[in-house]
């Protein structure tokens, strides 16, 4: 310290501080020096705070950073008080030397981070400035640094508020969101974070702002996307729904395709073997050789026929069928369709009947029910080409909602009719295939594959369901369920006469109703063969005019798809002037037709294309109960 006063002990011992420190603070040291007397406690003097409290300096001539501290020594009656006096110049440039260092890193870490960041005076006045904020807000204020901020985010509350709250030394306010104008000239949102900092007596604050663009605008993006998922979402089932509709078409007119094709094919087949024997028979006729022709009549015939029950399991397929739906016990049709389906399978089959008792009845076309039977029987036969065993089951069922949705049907009661083989079985692609039209797996000229599907629309036109059970090399079983029926059997009505009994007709007049001439022709001759005398319409009106005349009438024969009025209105304006009328429809296809719900007490109705001998029949039958 001698260095540093430029005295040593011996010259100072006796003299006073202002002797020794001509130039120092000695008022403040002084005021120390009368505190630690009084006190007792001691006292620091910083160089921080008090710089030029005593003048020393290095032998070099800089000045010695030191502290002071004033001690109070021995009791109060004989008090002393020592100064202590530190160097502490190594110390503080060492600190400083960290605290630079520090600060190097702090600047290099601002500098270089990709947010924002301006430190602004209490006034707002913007003092430094990172890269980032100068490239950020240069093009707002060309000069940031000694520009006010507030100049940024003019007209902004959320930037004022922020900005008196800080400088209030409340609690530092959350993220506080800005907007300004970016260089390209869009809107550019930021996230700004205020902190407030003080040194000696001056006041500063940290703005850090965050750039929040892009996610705002994935935000808005996405809040666009929710509000626009039910529009989407419906765009896009539509969209589905068209494809789907579109697939549907595809596959609709596939299988038209299948269907049509496999129509003409039979039936070319069929016209052929009539156009050739009718050729034929007129050749004969033409040559005088009539005695040959009745084979190729009866060729002729056989081929009609055969087209007629193509054209009737069509139409059993597409559900418009005319039924004749009435009645009947199952077990007792089974057991008189015994002796026609042992006969169908042959020898090498054996076939048992699992009867229940106490079966209900149901009401369905009998004719019908036979040729599901026998078309089942049949393809039982093909699929055990070895031998087998042929299953008939009958069983009353209660179907719950599951029962029944398996089978396509209504929860009820039902009776199941299940024909079961033990043959080949059918694999899954097959069995998915098996009630389309014209689908067979039969060799080309064994099958027509019109069996089930004149089996599905037959039982679905009753209001009943059908389904496959089947496994490849066990067998399969095919379940019938139609609907129970509440009441009781229709009685027998006694056989129609024959040709041999007495003729039923006695003036009888039959007016006929038919837009085509040749059927309306045969209708009349069947007729007056039958001593009937027959009066001929070409069209609903004509017929209305004759039914509301005058003239005897005690039946009329009239086709259901006639033009402008139908075969059903022109028998209810009959029926108004002659509530007995009795009516016989005939119908080729008719939607009306395909139910019963359009005959009604004194009507009947026969399927085109039918034989002059089951007309005739017809007829008698119902003059018969006429005259009963």
């Amino acid at each position: 310290m001698a260095t540093a006063s430029g005295y040593h002990a011996g010259d100072v011992h006796g003299k006073t501080l202002e002797q020794v420190f001509p130039e120092a603070n000695l008022a403040l040291l002084a005021a120390a020096i009368g505190s630690a007397l009084a006190s007792g406690a001691s006292t620091l003097l910083t160089h921080v705070l008090h710089p030029t409290l005593l003048p020393l300096r290095t032998r070099a001539g800089r000045t010695l950073l030191h502290d002071v501290t004033v001690s109070a020594v021995g009791d109060r009656a004989d008090a002393a008080c020592l100064v202590h006096i530190a160097d502490v110049t190594m110390a503080t440039r060492r600190e400083r030397f960290l605290r630079d260092r520090q600060n190097a890193r702090y600047d290099a870490v601002v500098a270089s981070a990709p947010d924002s960041i301006l430190t602004l005076d209490s006034d707002g006045v913007i003092r430094q400035a990172n890269p980032s904020a100068i490239a950020q807000f240069a093009h707002v204020q060309k000069q940031l640094v000694g520009t006010n901020a507030a100049l940024l985010f003019a007209g902004q509350t959320a930037w004022s508020d922020a900005w008196r709250a800080v400088l209030k030394g409340s609690a530092a306010p959350g993220p506080v969101e800005l907007v300004t104008q970016r260089q390209d000239g869009a809107l550019g949102y930021f996230e700004v974070s205020l902190s407030r900092w003080q040194t000696d007596s001056r006041v500063f604050v940290t703005a850090i702002f965050r750039d929040t663009t892009d996610r705002r605008a994935a935000s808005d993006a996405l809040a666009t996307l929710n509000t626009t998922l039910e529009q989407r979402v419906e765009e896009r089932t539509a969209r589905l729904m068209e494809a789907e509709e579109a697939l549907r078409q595809s596959q609709k007119m596939e299988a038209i395709g299948q269907l049509t094709g496999g129509i003409a094919h039979d039936f070319n087949n069929l016209l052929q073997g009539i156009i050739g024997a009718l050729d034929m028979v007129q050749k004969r006729v033409t040559e005088g050789r009539i005695n040959e022709t009745s084979r190729f009549l009866k060729a002729a015939l056989t081929s009609a026929e055969r087209a007629s029950s193509l054209t009737h399991r069509l139409l059993a397929f597409s559900r418009r069928q005319p039924v004749d739906p009435r009645p009947l016990a199952p077990n007792d049709l089974i057991a008189s369709t015994e002796e026609l389906l042992r006969r169908s399978i042959g020898e090498g089959i054996k076939m048992t009947i699992q009867a229940a008792d106490d079966l209900w009845l149901i009401r369905c076309d009998a004719n019908q029910l036979e040729n599901a039977l026998l078309n089942l029987a049949i393809n039982a036969r093909d699929a055990m080409a070895h031998g087998g065993t042929l299953t008939i089951t009958t069983c009353n069922k209660v179907l719950n909602a599951t029962e029944a949705a398996l089978r396509d049907v209504k929860a009820g009661d039902y009776v199941c009719i299940t024909v079961r083989d033990t043959g080949m079985g059918m694999p899954a692609e097959v069995q998915s295939r098996a009630f389309d039209p014209f689908y067979t797996t039969k060799p080309i000229g064994q099958g027509t594959g019109l069996g089930l599907s004149m089996i599905y629309g037959f039982v679905r036109q009753s209001n009943g369901g059908v389904r496959i059970e089947s496994k490849v090399g066990i067998g399969t079983a095919v379940e019938i369920s139609l609907p129970r029926f509440i009441g009781d059997l229709d009685p027998l009505v006694s056989a129609a006469p024959t040709d041999g009994d007495s003729q039923l007709a006695a003036g009888e007049v039959v007016l006929v109703v038919e837009d085509e001439d040749v059927v309306r022709l045969l209708v009349a001759e069947v007729l007056g063969d039958l001593g009937f005398r027959a009066l001929e319409a070409t069209d609903g009106p004509s017929a209305v005019r004759i039914l509301q005349s005058s003239q005897r009438i005690d039946l009329l024969i009239t086709d259901i798809g006639l033009p402008d009025v139908d075969g059903r209105q022109v028998a209810d304006a009959g029926r108004i002037k002659r509530p007995h009328l009795k009516v016989l429809f005939m119908t080729g296809y008719a939607e009306t037709a395909a139910s019963d719900e359009i005959l009604d007490k004194g009507m009947e109705l026969i399927s085109k294309p039918f034989t002059m001998d089951s007309l005739s029949a017809k007829i008698r039958q119902m003059m018969e109960r006429h005259y009963k």
